[in-house]
């Protein structure tokens, strides 16, 4: 008996985390359609609506973050989560009004969006080794929701598709309950420990500087130009929700790989090649879907998509981490809160452009801006070891006879 009890628990959080993806997937991939498609909306009035629940789920999930890490409140919090999930979704299901909507998704589903950080936190608490495994449950559960949420509202309607959200929040209390009942609190490790436990840092200037910030947060804008730009360019070209469902799908399959070998690229090719190569793709990724109005080629785009997407996930980082080597909370927390700035920057961008000049100019408007990223990353490229390409830093250091300076990440 002693053995199953562990095992049921695993299950019930990798249960748990896959469905909790597939929900988020889904909402993620329709959202920007039922927002213009059934509830109306103009594209500015779409944008300043994820724009809102962004930041309400931003809020939420710093929030109830620090609660969950007091002892007993982890079940309370996720199970909180849930049911508020569930609530937002039937009540989502019920309105056909933009303000009550935004209501909603600003309030209960901001807290629902703060799940996935404690099912995480769940699962590193009951083995840390699964840890890594449950993310990658997660991202096979992006792979399957955003076609299922597709075919939902384009085979069926708006309110199919949230009353089965809704299905999905109620599956999930019983899994939370299996999952974080009686779980133990984490034993704190010593400090000898944590040390034994990384892998040797490759050769790395120290310090964040602002270039690299500019350049890592202006790839993720791009990025984030994708999540209503996309949707909207589809359903514009002739193409239906089921469509940009599978889009966003195909981008997550082709993301998983590449983000589980974001370490054995970095040291093989260095961070400068991974983002210069990053932008020429996103270039050639929006002209081409700006120039050829064909869902399939959308579609078939995608792949690029989620490549560019999955290398700059693991880049960014892995870079911070490096360039913070003794700061690793406040190098996640950059991580963070750069993702979450840019996709609210391109959220508004993109919801502005389409709203007065039209969605292609959107596509032509990013691929100029990574054109100009992936020029400037070339000329600089002598420099490279500012954007952290650890070859380029070690040649840098080698010749100057000294080490990059922690302030500035040029040689001595």
């Amino acid at each position: 008996m002693g053995e199953r009890r562990p095992s049921a628990r695993t299950a019930a959080i990798a249960l748990a985390m896959g469905l909790n993806a597939c929900v988020s997937g889904a909402l993620a991939a329709v959202l920007p359609v039922v927002l213009t498609g059934d509830l109306g909306a103009s594209y500015l009035a779409a944008s300043l609506f994820m724009v809102a629940g962004t930041l309400a789920s931003t809020v939420a999930i710093h929030r109830l973050g620090a609660l969950a890490d007091r002892p007993g409140l982890r079940l309370p919090v996720a199970f909180g989560a849930a049911l508020c999930g569930f609530a937002g979704a039937l009540a989502l299901a019920g309105l056909g009004s933009y303000w009550a909507s935004l209501a909603v998704f600003a309030t209960l589903l901001a807290v629902a969006a703060s799940l996935f950080p404690q099912l995480m936190a769940i699962a590193f608490v009951h083995d840390p080794a699964f840890a890594a495994r449950a993310r990658a449950i997660a991202s096979a559960g992006w792979v399957i929701g955003p076609p299922i949420g597709g075919l939902l509202v384009s085979g069926q309607s708006r309110e199919a598709f949230f009353l089965a959200l809704a299905g999905a929040y109620a599956l999930l209390l019983p899994l939370l309950l299996a999952a974080a009942r009686g779980l133990a609190a984490p034993v704190p490790r010593s400090a000898a420990g944590r040390a034994a436990e990384k892998p040797p840092p490759i050769a790395t200037p120290r310090g964040v500087g602002g270039a690299v910030l500019a350049v890592l947060a202006t790839i993720h804008f791009l990025l984030g130009i994708c999540a209503l730009a996309v949707p909207w360019w589809i359903v514009e070209i002739g193409g239906s929700a089921r469509d940009v469902g599978i889009a966003f799908a195909i981008a997550a399959a082709v993301e998983i790989p590449i983000i589980a070998g974001a370490n054995a690229i970095r040291r093989r090719v260095g961070h400068a090649r991974v983002v210069g190569a990053a932008a020429g793709l996103l270039a050639v990724y929006f002209i081409t879907v700006a120039l050829v109005e064909s869902v399939p080629a959308v579609l078939a785009a995608s792949l690029v998509h989620g490549a560019v997407t999955g290398a700059m996930m693991g880049t960014s980082l892995i870079l911070l981490q490096e360039r913070l080597p003794d700061e690793p909370g406040r190098a996640s927390a950059i991580y963070s809160n750069m993702l979450r700035l840019s996709h609210v920057a391109a959220l508004a961008a993109a919801g502005a452009l389409a709203q007065w000049l039209s969605v292609a100019v959107i596509f032509w408007a990013a691929a100029g801006l990574a054109l100009t990223t992936g020029v400037a990353l070339a000329v600089l490229r002598p420099h490279a070891n500012e954007v952290g390409d650890p070859e380029n830093a070690s040649r840098s250091a080698a010749a100057g006879g000294g080490g990059p300076s922690p302030r500035t990440g040029r040689g001595g």
